[in-house]
């Protein structure tokens, strides 16, 4: 009798979170997501127009892989409406076998594809500060392609496991959006191990090694990547007394493209691990999980992941000063001819393009390239024109040409 009144105390005590459920789950996750959705899906078309139309980044290695970011982003954001309209029954489809597996498999990709391309994004930024003389811009062009293809075909791949049949066959309860594994019966335990070709050991390795390689090594780089980044951009800071303006710009205004980075890979960390690693942590749980992980945590920390498709590349875009500037004038319609860009080296502005500064930036190319032909032909001789380049820098216009390589 007492081991009865036990268990009975104990589940009262599990479940003192479920007449609760519903409002987390309407106020915590449903109507922040909605919000969430409309704003992804208004400013990421925004973003990949102001990244195809920038004269800064157009046509640009960062253009590419912040593009692809938004474009992935948006395709999360469909695919959570999709769901979305499937658990309300507004589309009246027949789908309830297949809903988990493609549920957590369009998730996977999504969120894995998104971390990656952040990581690899942050790694070019860290190449092309740190060794710049080594990176040529149509290269680098062909071969961020060639990785954002490859990414895309290896997180489909990893994570394709999944679709299994009988790897996942439920949710929770109603409100909840945890799939979990198919437990079989002893009866049926014998032909579940015959058509399927999971156990229980082996969905627990795989889902260990796909977590890993979704959450843990991603993060592990980006942490990395962005203390070299700001090593890098302290070094270049301290040595730019010696470097000709032409080749600090060339590859970009690291004050500018630096915080959309970072700011990037800041959103990427903070919203989008909590969810798996609760995931993660729930389906290797033996016992019993709290109700508030089942009920409360797994709704707040979905919201908190769809923020990051909503504001990550927009976010990054308004980080900066001169990225917010472009920004509001393309909104604003403003002409692309007449606007004024902050160059990095002063506090005035320039205007981009004029029959004065394609003067300059003829005249300039000419005097290096007849500098370098001369220091070939006379390697002792001093190099003056350099030096008088560099004393002068502050009258010469910057091309345009040479930002955001």
């Amino acid at each position: 009798m007492a081991n009865t009144t036990l268990s009975i105390a104990r589940i009262v005590d599990n479940n003192w979170c479920v007449p609760l459920t519903e409002s987390v789950y309407l106020y915590g996750y449903l109507m922040p997501a909605i919000a969430l959705f409309i704003f992804g899906l208004t400013f990421n078309p925004i973003a990949l127009y102001y990244f195809a139309t920038s004269l800064n980044f157009r046509r640009s290695t960062y253009s590419y892989y912040f593009s692809a970011i938004a474009v992935v982003d948006l395709l999360r954001l469909a695919v959570w409406c999709l769901f979305f309209l499937l658990d309300f029954k507004i589309f009246k489809l027949n789908f309830h076998s297949f809903e988990c597996p493609t549920q957590i498999f369009t998730e996977s990709v999504t969120s894995s594809i998104s971390a990656w391309l952040t990581v690899l994004l942050t790694v070019e930024r860290c190449l092309v500060i740190y060794k710049p003389l080594q990176t040529i811009n149509d290269t680098r062009r062909k071969r961020t392609l060639v990785v954002i293809i490859c990414v895309i075909f290896v997180s489909c791949t990893a994570n394709s496991l999944v679709l299994e049949p009988g790897f996942y066959v439920k949710r929770e309860l109603s409100y909840t959006i945890v799939c979990h594994y198919e437990q079989p019966s002893k009866s049926n335990g014998t032909s579940y191990k015959q058509n399927s070709l999971f156990n229980a050991n082996t969905k627990r390795t795989y889902l260990l090694i796909t977590v890993i390689f979704r959450v843990v090594i991603p993060f592990v780089l980006l942490l990395t990547a962005n203390i070299i980044l700001f090593l890098s951009v302290r070094k270049t800071r301290q040595q730019s007394l010696k470097l000709t303006p032409t080749l600090l710009t060339r590859h970009g205004h690291h004050r500018q493209i630096t915080p959309m980075i970072f700011f990037s890979s800041c959103i990427l960390l903070l919203t989008v691990s909590p969810r798996y690693l609760l995931q993660f942590y729930l389906n290797f749980q033996q016992k019993r999980p709290s109700c508030f992980l089942i009920h409360f945590a797994s709704h707040l920390l979905k919201t908190l992941e769809l923020s990051n498709y909503s504001f990550n590349v927009f976010v990054s875009i308004v980080s900066g000063k001169h990225g917010r500037h472009e920004l509001f004038n393309m909104l604003l319609c403003r002409s692309i001819s007449t606007q004024k860009l902050r160059i990095n080296n002063g506090s005035k502005f320039v205007a981009l393009t004029t029959p004065q500064s394609l003067g300059s930036s003829k005249s300039l190319y000419q005097q290096r390239f007849n500098y370098r032909i001369d220091e070939i032909n006379n390697p002792t001789k001093k190099p003056l024109l350099l030096i008088r380049h560099h004393t002068n820098r502050k009258h010469h216009l910057i091309n345009n040409h040479y930002r955001y390589q």
